[in-house]
């Protein structure tokens, strides 16, 4: 289980994540859902050590996150991190080595996710050749490559065309049944509303709103994801109701 409890982060003087408090499960998809700027990036860096919080701890299986702990999570940021020069087939080599996998074992899981993807023909073209679309499937391949027990994707669906996204969706369901921890951030209620078994809804660093997907529209009486989201915060913005 992924714990996060009483997570603050500030940068100068601005709170980022103010008091932040979930857990994530085996076998379920967690969804954090917020407008640009709610703090849900950040919160991925705090839990992956890539930046430090200022208070609050966040345990895996209920140990601090190592170098160790993080040979076991997955990890697509929202900005990329692909290398352009390199194609496909060295991009994934490259990150499969760096969490312990030996060659063979790298083709034969590409060779397996491609598959899944329709994007087999792409293995030995550049990054920089790819489209926004491709390059996003090949990030999220990169994520998975190494069969990691934590997933945390920040903003998955990002550039996908809808024949994508469904692929995309398949894939995260396999990954769900198979046991894998699943945290997720969107502005796209539909993705979320569709997958996640909990969500917590952010505004301005704070937890708006937490619990499972069932229980939080039975309190909104059975409205859309959509609408809840509007009652909690506010007027949404263009880019959450696309």
């Amino acid at each position: 289980m992924l714990k996060v409890e009483n997570l603050t982060k500030t940068f100068d003087k601005n709170v980022a994540v103010n008091n932040i408090s979930f857990n994530a499960s085996k076998g379920k998809i967690f969804g954090l859902l917020g407008r640009n700027g709610a703090g849900k990036s950040t919160i991925f860096r705090c839990i992956l050590n890539i930046i430090k919080q200022d208070s609050g701890k966040v345990l895996y299986n209920d140990k601090i996150i190592d170098e160790k702990i993080l040979d076991k999570i997955g990890y697509l940021p929202e900005e990329g991190s692909l290398i352009s020069s390199y194609t496909v087939l060295e991009q994934c080599i490259y990150y499969g080595m760096l969490k312990n996998m030996d060659e063979e074992s790298i083709k034969k899981r590409l060779f397996e996710l491609t598959s899944k993807f329709d994007i087999i023909e792409y293995m030995n073209m550049k990054q920089k050749d790819l489209s926004k679309g491709n390059r996003q499937k090949i990030q999220f391949i990169v994520s998975i490559l190494h069969d990691p027990e934590l997933l945390i994707l920040d903003e998955p669906f990002s550039g996908l065309d809808p024949i994508s996204v469904e692929q995309l969706k398949q894939v995260l369901l396999e990954l769900k049944e198979s046991g894998k921890i699943i945290v997720f951030s969107s502005h796209r209620m539909d993705h979320v509303e569709e997958l996640c078994d909990e969500i917590a809804i952010l505004e301005k660093g704070k937890m708006i709103e937490k619990g499972s997907l069932k229980d939080i529209k039975k309190k909104y009486n059975n409205q859309t994801l959509n609408q809840i989201f509007i009652s909690v915060v506010g007027d949404i913005e263009k880019s959450i109701q696309s």
